[in-house]
């Protein structure tokens, strides 16, 4: 049974252009969905209006709806109780999205605080458990830390642990990987992996990058110039089976880097 669904969502400008154009999937709890597309097919658009953060001037119509509630159709208090109490985001340049001027320990309790009305000693010790959810062992020092002190992979980490930090049903993670080295990428693909498998989250995995999907996602979505191409999963589209422009996005990973064969899947 589906948890999150996307209906028909189209994102058009205030002087009429169609940014998005009837986008639909769906994801259930525990499932992981990769959605793939070259850069302005509107993969990350599609995240930003499914958590109501579209630029002004932007108006999204359809249906997003979590667990039969229409998100789209409510008001802006109700809202901002449902973005990261229950969807929250990772974003793809951790060090843009975390606050330089705010340590990271205020940074993952205040939400907690807000959303769990918890005391200031418990809402720390919350956010030391999700750094080490996270797989950060020096809690105290990440939490007394402003984001410029970590490197790049543990700022994605405590990027992670704040999106947990409400224990949130879908997980919406927008190319969480690429500002990262090789080594840090898998770290975090593998991190991931196992926050699904603990937590029973919805994740949907938003990159142009096919071997990131290959390793995390089973179901996929493909997307172009604003629109699904199909939904598909990741084994059919890695043996060729789908979309001639699906095929085209395989062919081109496969030429530059080794993806898993279907069998290994």
């Amino acid at each position: 049974m589906s948890l999150l669904e996307v209906d028909g969502l189209t994102v058009r400008t205030s002087d009429g252009r169609t940014l998005l154009d009837g986008v639909t999937w769906d994801v259930a709890a525990g499932a992981r969905l990769g959605i793939i597309g070259e850069s302005g097919s509107g993969k990350s658009m599609t995240a930003l209006a499914v958590l109501g953060l579209l630029p002004a001037g932007m108006r999204a119509t359809g249906h997003v709806r979590l667990d039969g509630t229409d998100l789209l159709a409510l008001p802006p208090r109700r809202m901002d109780a449902v973005r990261g109490a229950q969807v929250a985001m990772v974003f793809q340049e951790p060090l843009t999205a975390l606050d330089p001027l705010m340590t990271v320990g205020r940074q993952i309790s205040g939400p907690v605080r807000l959303h769990q009305r918890l005391s200031r000693t418990a809402a720390r010790e919350e956010a030391a458990r999700l750094l080490r959810l996270v797989q950060i062992d020096d809690t105290e020092r990440v939490l007394g830390s402003y984001p410029w002190q970590l490197s790049g992979g543990q700022r994605q980490r405590v990027s992670l642990a704040m999106a947990l930090a409400c224990r949130p049903r879908v997980l919406l993670a927008d190319e969480p990987t690429t500002a990262l080295d090789v080594t840090v990428q898998a770290e975090v693909l593998e991190l991931l992996d196992d926050v699904v498998e603990r937590t029973g989250l919805a994740l949907v995995l938003v990159t142009h990058d096919l071997p990131v999907v290959a390793r995390v996602a089973q179901d996929l979505v493909v997307m172009r110039d604003g629109a699904v191409v199909e939904r598909t999963t990741v084994p059919r589209a890695l043996a060729g089976d789908g979309a001639a422009y699906t095929r085209e996005l395989v062919d081109a990973a496969r030429a530059v880097t080794a993806l898993p064969t279907p069998e290994a899947r």
